[in-house]
């Protein structure tokens, strides 16, 4: 029997409640374009510009009919390959399945060995690991990811690049909580006759998978995609608000790091550091900042709000933070890595023998409660924004969840749901405000209150804290 299976039971495209095909066009007009670019490797005729928000969209006309190439490839669009469906088609000799996680052949945590290494990485460093050993071992002859964008007339902190040496692989090490597009990148390689691994989050690798089943050169010259767990995408104004708090306010911006590790901290509770244009440099822990509580979905792209991929289902591999109690204390970072393909198993398993890194083996259900949080947005979460919005009449993806599960969701997390979703609407807007007036009180006041709200909605210790902590703020 398929292990293709929707936890409603019913073909994988025609979940409950969802009768109508949402295309492109409806995901532009909806303002759930994520910005990746698939639409525009495909058709000439789209362009992605950054919009008043600091968002990558797509700009789409009447010729880009439903069902069209561009349409196949959006991430977004029922017209597009599902995970399920390129799952199986990409990954089904893969000897374990699970629906948390699609395929699987092996799942570890690790990190690399030194320190030195650690701290110039997000988490256990192993995804660089991994992407350099594959330039190393000559499977590719380049790295396709995110880096700073150091150029004199960026519009951006950072661009999608290649990297074809070790050396400039290592320069853009880290995660960048940035909205960008891969599409200029991506286009420039094609049929250069070299190979790449491409290195991106969920929605991401889905759309550039659904490329290559299109591409034949794209699907020889890319053999390898990486994928990052992700909480959700974010504006680039996510990096002015930190920054801002900092007393640097947007023009003044030279460079950000988004994950500073700090040793007085646990895991989990890691620097932002901004260098302004005077070369001076300024830090603080990200979560005692306004924003910087990843639960309150500042700056959040809607299209997050309807993404059930939590580990990259059509990546070869995806790495994410190990939040798990067991690691919480080893501040420097810990990975969990889930593995699609023998060569990347090859790779750790050698990399471990060899003393580069630490790795071991992490159970299914150990690998899910390290997203817990992630789950409890991607899923019960999805069921209740889906809900709310058939019942004002809007159209909606087809989404791999099931609506019916909607009253086993307690009256508590449909408000944090709804309340989140606002936060991460308003948090766009009042920002938008800020920046047009110059003044940062325009966003710190209205979105302070509805922080303490979203703050009131828990009861332990830890969140009265929080609350008595902003308080002083505002």
């Amino acid at each position: 029997m398929s292990k293709l299976m929707t936890t409603i039971g019913q073909d994988v495209n025609q979940p409950a409640g969802i009768p109508e095909v949402f295309t492109i066009n409806d995901v532009v007009d909806r303002g759930l374009c994520v910005g990746c670019g698939a639409c525009a490797v495909v058709d000439s005729n789209v362009k992605l510009t950054r919009n008043q928000y600091g968002s990558m969209v797509a700009a789409i006309d009447a010729n880009i009919l439903p069902g069209s190439i561009a349409d196949r490839v959006c991430p977004f669009s029922d017209n597009s390959l599902n995970e399920d469906v390129v799952g199986e088609r990409v990954f089904a000799s893969c000897e374990n399945f699970d629906q948390r996680t699609g395929y699987y052949t092996n799942l570890y945590y690790g990190r690399r060995f030194t320190e030195a290494e650690l701290l110039k990485s997000s988490s256990g460093g192993l995804t660089s690991y991994v992407a350099i050993e594959l330039l190393k071992r000559h499977h590719v002859d380049g790295i396709i990811h995110v880096g700073r964008d150091q150029s004199d007339d960026r519009d951006a902190l950072f661009k999608f690049m290649v990297s074809y040496t070790e050396e400039d692989a290592n320069a853009c090490k880290k995660s960048q909580y940035y909205s960008l597009s891969f599409d200029e990148v991506v286009r420039s390689i094609r049929g250069d006759g070299k190979r790449y691994v491409f290195v991106g989050v969920p929605c991401f690798v889905k759309s550039l998978r659904n490329i290559c089943l299109n591409d034949a050169v794209l699907n020889e010259q890319i053999p390898f995609m990486l994928g990052l767990v992700c909480g959700h995408l974010k504006s680039s104004r996510f990096a002015e608000l930190l920054a801002w708090q900092l007393s640097v306010p947007p023009e003044k911006i030279q460079s950000v790091d988004f994950r500073v590790k700090n040793n007085a901290s646990t895991v989990n509770s890691y620097d932002f550091q901004v260098v302004d244009s005077n070369q001076q440099a300024h830090a603080k822990t990200s979560n005692t900042m306004l924003g910087g509580n990843w639960g309150h979905a500042a700056f959040q792209l809607q299209a997050c709000d309807y993404c059930d991929d939590i580990f990259a289902e059509t990546a070869d591999a995806v790495f994410g933070d190990a939040w798990l109690p067991q690691f919480s204390t080893w501040w420097q970072g810990t990975n969990i890595v889930l593995v699609r393909n023998p060569i990347i198993d090859d790779i750790l398993e050698s990399g471990k023998n060899a003393g580069a890194i630490t790795l071991g083996g992490v159970s299914i259900d150990d690998l899910c409660k390290s997203q817990l949080g992630n789950f409890r947005h991607r899923k019960d979460g999805l069921i209740v924004r889906l809900d709310d919005d058939l019942k004002q009449g809007k159209k909606v993806p087809k989404k791999r969840v099931d609506l019916s599960a909607l009253g086993k969701i307690d009256q508590k997390r449909k408000k944090i749901v709804r309340l989140r979703k606002e936060m991460a609407v308003k948090s766009h807007e009042y920002f938008l405000q800020a920046r047009e007036k110059h003044d940062l009180s325009l966003y710190m006041k209205p979105m302070g209150q509805l922080a303490r709200n979203m703050l009131k909605l828990y009861r332990d210790p830890f969140m009265k804290r929080l609350i008595n902590r902003l308080k002083r703020y505002f």
